[in-house]
């Protein structure tokens, strides 16, 4: 099994929608076993610009995560539309159990 983790910002657009959102799709399209967002509660990234979550009168998006899991052939699959996808994000990726 392999687990993917994207990391991303709220305000990250994909052909006019939310990246997020896209990803999620296209993942369930795709017939990917499991896939979930996590908002954080602060972040940054390589451009090292704090990402809070946002607050009544921000203007500021968040950081998100998006943990996927499934069979390793399956994500590799996927995995290079979503390096296209993910333009400034960050993508990892590791070997995990199923227990």
């Amino acid at each position: 099994m392999l687990e993917i983790r994207l990391f991303l910002d709220e305000e990250d657009m994909h052909e006019g929608k939310r990246l997020d959102e896209y990803i999620m799709r296209y993942l369930m399209h795709h017939g990917i076993m499991g896939a979930s967002v996590f908002p954080a509660v602060m972040g940054y990234g390589k451009k090292h610009h704090l990402h809070h979550t946002r607050t009544i009168g921000s203007a500021d998006e968040g950081p998100l995560m998006i943990l996927v899991v499934d069979e390793e052939e399956k994500l590799r699959a996927v995995l290079p539309h979503l390096k296209e996808v993910m333009r400034d994000g960050l993508i990892v990726a590791q070997r995990v159990d199923r227990l």
